[in-house]
């Protein structure tokens, strides 16, 4: 079978009766061929015309049901020498930039199972599918990007853009993918993504293949992820941890190794005892001090926990403890910080650094409220340890405020853009902006969005001209772009 993931649609079908293994496909403009072995024949069949698309031209495809995650990976600018895309960074963009050169590349995740890698133009209002990832076997809930850079290296930087998806949902699973956006002149976006499958992970094949598994509890095969959450690390020879907020009760750390090609169950907990929402990682740097990485999850009773993840890495730690039986993961301790923000549960979670080195947190939750705080990361030395090794952060609530009408439906997107704005969207179909930094969170302003049961939503800036984008993503995928 012939398939387009553009289009998500059939070209070609080919009856060879199965049984055979080695086989090749070309085609070309003119004719299709198709080669196999079987019962020791060479058997080749071919078509003239190749694999051409019907003359019925219709919208190109995106998700047959609801948008549950949106994730921006990167922006591409169209170099007007040449005509082709080159990778930059939002601090790359200079004030003044051509609209129409930009390119955002966003991931969307569905209900249906696949992935989607969008091109979407600034100034076009269009969004191009360029390909679709459909190795997930039920539905796909949240997904987390890390390794952006370019094509060919740092030595030898090529037009386009690269990138590490993690993307996760029912049944346990998770996929580890690249992907690689480089210019094709002959596709609508004149961009084209390539996608290669490096690993995954099942708990339930995770159990299976324990050997002392008859003394253990199986895992339920309908755990779902609800977050994903990159954790770099500094550490040489460690690659990035991916954290995760499962229905079970537990948030677990995965272990990427090998550029993606080893995903290992690292450690986990039970602390919150009932479904975790959100999880969200963030950095705490200091002059003259390690950087700590920092981890907070949220759950369904309102609860937020802030684990000291670098602590938890050092050798000799005792924050990751033995696990009750040799092949099962390690168990987080105690969280440096738990914090009732809310009365039901937190869809939407954000945190963004301060100028005085503290830390920004804002939580949406089911009852339409926001919850904004101060977070100061405070490093203590133990008695009996000396040196580096012996600090340990304490966290601490400098200032608290909540909105407790903010929204009248629940709050399932969030975002700080700066240390003086942030966005929320609910359910409501309302994108609001808030001003902070004096006080408790001051309405803005605010407008009507037509996603039904929006789920998630992500912003970025784009330029000084254009201002920020955002990106809605629910019963369909709306885009806004906003000025201050």
């Amino acid at each position: 079978v012939v398939w387009n993931p553009r289009s998500h649609e059939k070209l070609h079908i080919v009856n060879c009766g199965g049984g055979h293994r080695s086989w090749a496909f070309s085609d070309t403009e003119a004719a299709m061929a198709f080669a196999y072995l079987k019962d020791g024949d060479v058997m080749l069949y071919r078509a003239l015309g190749g694999c051409t698309r019907p003359h019925v031209i219709l919208r190109e495809g995106l998700h047959g049901r609801e948008i549950t995650c949106v994730k921006r990976v990167g922006t591409i600018t169209l170099g007007p020498e040449y005509g082709v895309p080159s990778f930059m960074q939002p601090d790359d963009l200079e004030p003044g930039s051509e609209g129409p050169d930009l390119t955002d590349i966003v991931i969307t995740c569905s209900e249906d199972t696949t992935v989607c890698v969008l091109a979407l133009p600034t100034t076009t209002g269009s969004a191009h599918a360029l390909t679709a990832v459909c190795n997930h076997i039920s539905s796909v809930r949240a997904v987390a990007v890390w390794g952006i850079g370019t094509p060919g290296g740092p030595q030898d930087p090529q037009p386009g853009l690269t990138a590490h998806v993690v993307s996760a949902g029912g049944r346990a699973e998770m996929h580890c993918f690249s992907i690689m956006v480089t210019p094709d002149p002959s596709t609508p976006s004149r961009l084209a993504c390539h996608v290669m499958h490096l690993s995954s992970h099942r708990l339930d094949e995770y159990w299976d293949r324990q050997r002392n598994r008859h003394r253990m509890v199986k895992v339920d095969p309908e755990t779902r992820y609800m977050s994903l959450a990159v954790c770099e690390l500094d550490q040489p020879g460690l690659g990035p941890l991916v954290a995760a907020a499962c229905s079970d009760g537990a948030v677990r750390l995965f272990l990427l190794q090998d550029s993606g090609r080893i995903l290992q169950l690292l450690a986990e907990t039970f602390h919150h005892k009932r479904c975790v929402l959100k999880v969200h990682s963030f950095t705490h740097e200091a002059p003259n001090q390690r950087r700590r990485l920092l981890l907070c999850s949220a759950a369904t009773d309102g609860s937020l926990a802030f684990w000291d993840l670098t602590t938890m890495l050092d050798h000799d730690s005792t924050v990751l403890e033995p696990p009750v039986d040799p092949g099962l993961p390690y168990r987080l301790g105690t969280p440096s910080l738990t914090l009732q923000a809310h009365s039901c549960g937190i869809n939407s979670l954000h945190t963004l650094p301060t100028r005085e080195g503290h830390h920004l947190v804002a939580s949406g939750s089911e009852d339409g409220s926001l919850h904004v705080f101060v977070l100061a990361v405070e490093m203590l030395q133990l008695e009996e340890a000396v040196g580096e090794a012996g600090l340990v952060p304490q966290l601490r609530v400098l200032e608290e405020y909540s909105v407790p009408c903010a929204h009248a439906a629940h709050v399932t997107g969030l975002k700080i853009l700066s240390p003086s704005i942030m966005v929320s969207a609910s359910i409501d179909q309302r994108l609001t902006f808030w001003r902070l930094g004096h006080g408790e969170p001051t309405f803005m302003n605010s407008t009507v969005f037509h996603v039904p049961d929006v789920a998630d939503m992500d912003c970025w800036p784009v330029s000084p001209e254009f201002g920020h984008r955002c990106a809605l993503g629910g019963q369909g995928l709306e885009v806004y772009n906003w000025y201050d």
